[in-house]
C-alpha cells in the first residue's frame, strides 16, 4: 500500500500571518493617529515648530482678545467715560494687541533680528504695565501721574540707547529706575481706585511683573512668561472695565 506523503506543515505561514498583522494594525493605527492629531488645524500652524507652538496660540489669544472685547470697551469708555479715558482705554487696546501679535509673529518666523528682539523682550512688559496704568491717572493727583510720564521717558531713553547699541553701561540702572517708577506709580494710584477695579489692577501688575521675573529666569521661549504677560493685558482690560462700570452705578 503506497504512503501518503504527509501535507507540507503550515506552522511557517501562521506563525508569519500572526506575526505580521499586529504589525500592520500598530502601523495602521500610528498612520491614523498622525492624520487625526493636526490634520482639522490651519496649515500654518501645522508648519510650526512644537516648541514654538502653544507659545504662538497664547499670544495670538492675547491679540483677538485685545481686538475685539478691546475695541468694544473703548467704544464703551468714548459712551460713558469721556474722551480721555476712552483715548487712553484705546492706547491700551491697541498697543497690547500690537505687542502680541508682534511676539507670535516672532515665535511663528524664528527669532527676530538682534536689535528687535531685544526691544520686544527688554521693553515690552514696561510698556504694557505704562500702558495699563494710563486709564486710572485721571482718578489720582497730580504726583502719580508725573511718575508716570516720568517712568515713560526713562522708557523711552532706554529704547533709544538699545536701538543704537549706545551706553550699555546705563541700560540695567534704566530699567530698575522705570520699574521703581512704575511700581511707585501703582502704590499711589490704588488707593484713588474703587476696590473691584483696584483688586484687578493690582492682579495684572502682579501677573506683568512676574513675567519679567519669569523672563529672566528660564528665556524668553518659555511660555510661563508669555502666558503671564497675556494675562496681565486682560487683567488690565477688565479693571479699566470695572472702573468705568463702577464710576456709572
Amino acid at each position: 500500500m503506497p504512503q501518503v506523503a504527509p501535507p507540507p506543515p503550515r506552522s511557517t505561514h501562521q506563525v508569519g500571518a500572526r506575526s505580521s498583522a499586529p504589525s500592520l494594525t500598530a502601523a495602521a493605527w500610528n498612520r491614523r493617529a498622525a492624520s487625526n492629531g493636526l490634520a482639522h488645524w490651519p496649515r500654518w500652524l501645522r508648519g510650526l515648530p512644537e516648541a514654538a507652538r502653544p507659545i504662538v496660540l497664547v499670544r495670538l489669544f492675547g491679540t483677538l482678545f485685545m481686538t475685539l472685547p478691546g475695541l468694544a470697551l473703548a467704544i464703551f469708555a468714548a459712551l460713558h467715560a469721556g474722551s480721555a479715558l476712552a483715548a487712553a482705554t484705546l492706547l491700551l487696546v491697541a498697543t497690547h494687541a500690537t505687542l502680541h501679535a508682534v511676539a507670535a509673529r516672532a515665535e511663528a518666523h524664528g527669532e527676530l533680528p538682534g536689535v528687535r528682539a531685544q526691544l520686544l523682550d527688554a521693553h515690552a512688559p514696561a510698556l504694557l504695565l505704562w500702558t495699563s496704568l494710563l486709564p486710572f491717572v485721571s482718578h489720582v493727583s497730580t504726583g502719580p501721574a508725573l511718575m508716570l510720564g516720568a517712568s515713560l521717558a526713562l522708557a523711552l531713553a532706554n529704547a533709544w540707547m538699545t536701538a543704537g547699541n549706545r551706553h550699555r553701561h546705563w541700560r540695567r540702572p534704566l530699567h530698575a529706575a522705570t520699574a521703581l517708577l512704575l511700581t511707585a506709580t501703582v502704590a499711589a494710584q490704588a488707593p484713588a481706585v474703587p476696590l473691584p477695579a483696584r483688586a484687578m489692577l493690582l492682579a495684572a501688575v502682579a501677573c506683568l511683573g512676574l513675567s519679567v521675573v519669569a523672563q529672566l529666569g528660564s528665556g524668553t521661549r518659555r511660555l510661563t512668561g508669555h502666558l503671564l504677560l497675556v494675562l496681565g493685558s486682560v487683567g488690565a482690560a477688565i479693571a479699566v472695565a470695572l472702573q468705568i462700570g463702577t464710576a456709572n452705578s
